[in-house]
């Protein structure tokens, strides 16, 4: 396989973040989170979303990778089901849910970066993998930057805030399970079309919620409106999936992590930037105690997903220790 260039990788990943950054944004607007006319509730976002997405996927699947993908469908079909329901109507509801309710863009993708932070957690628990000391103190500190977050808006914002930060936290943390799920199965079977695999199976979920008014709210769609639904389905999921798992196979997976760092400050910047060019389409609002909060929650994921060590220096010989056994819930 010919090396890719660290330019191009590099690039990739940022454009990537670009794109699903403003993803946030796109949802708030198609929700009506910035005054404007709301395009669908959070129900319909997501089915108008993702079925068209898990047709494209499907369609992926079964007309160039059929045969292997029936082979995964039948070596893991409880596995396949699980992850669906994680990555579409678990991940999806409870992003909607809360951005329709007050939650703004770059708040709601701040809540998505503890997704490394969540994964390090259920990752203790159920691999085996070490929880040390700097992971314990940056998850402590990342706890207190969303629970700023959380009562920025008391007193002048929705009374039950803090739930509506907890409720769209559950977003991240059904992405992380579905994460810890889908972990033992790498080099068994293909990321991308794991991926692609579990989209078609979470819009098979959704399908159940297309009639009466979802229907209705995706029928009386406008211009505006079918350009942010159309962004969310095929670059910020189709494309934007088989990027993630392209940068994957090509860098350590530790260093694709740290890139969900780029979310919350390209969510913000485009907020902003939208607000000044779009003053009657976007708002920009955040109090300086979400930005207190939000600086202390990345600092704390910084310190706890970071590697551990230093490299060895060049000319001195190191002593290599032996592996850590770690549990295969596979097994």
């Amino acid at each position: 396989m010919t090396p890719i260039r660290p330019w191009v990788l590099g690039a990739a990943a940022v454009l990537l973040f670009v794109i699903w950054s403003n993803s946030f944004i796109a949802m708030s607007y198609l929700l009506g989170g910035d005054g404007a006319p709301a395009r669908f509730n959070w129900i319909g976002l997501t089915v108008a979303r993702f079925l068209p997405a898990a047709g494209l996927c499907a369609v992926y699947c079964i007309g160039f990778r059929r045969r292997e993908s029936w082979r995964i469908v039948r070596a893991y079909p409880a596995r396949l089901l699980l992850c669906g329901s994680l990555i579409v109507p678990g991940y999806n509801l409870a992003l909607n849910w809360g951005q329709q309710h007050g939650v703004p863009a770059p708040v709601a993708s701040l809540t998505t970066a503890l997704v490394p932070l969540f994964v390090m957690l259920l990752a203790a628990l159920f691999l085996g993998e070490a929880l040390t000391r700097p992971r314990l103190i940056g998850f402590a500190v990342a706890a207190l930057g969303m629970a700023l977050v959380s009562v920025a808006k008391r007193g002048d914002g929705p009374a039950a805030y803090p739930v509506l930060i907890a409720v769209t936290a559950l977003a991240p943390a059904a992405w992380s399970v579905y994460s810890v799920v889908s972990k033992p199965l790498a080099g068994r079977v293909s990321p991308l079309l794991w991926t692609y695999l579990a989209t078609a199976v979470g819009g098979l979920l959704v399908l159940p919620l297309l009639p009466g008014r979802t229907w209705e709210q995706w029928s009386a769609l406008d211009a505006p409106g079918w350009g942010a639904l159309l962004y969310l389905t095929i670059p910020c999921t189709v494309l934007g999936f088989a990027v993630w798992t392209w940068l994957l196979r090509h860098l350590p997976a530790a260093s694709v992590g740290f890139t969900v760092f780029l979310n919350p400050p390209l969510t913000t910047v485009s907020k902003y930037l939208l607000a000044l060019a779009l003053p009657a389409t976007f708002a920009f609002t955040i109090r300086p105690l979400e930005w207190v909060g939000g600086v202390l929650a990345l600092l704390g994921l910084a310190v706890a997903v970071r590697p551990a060590g230093r490299p060895p220096r060049a000319g001195r010989r190191q002593t290599a220790a032996p592996p850590e056994p770690r549990a295969d819930p596979a097994r």
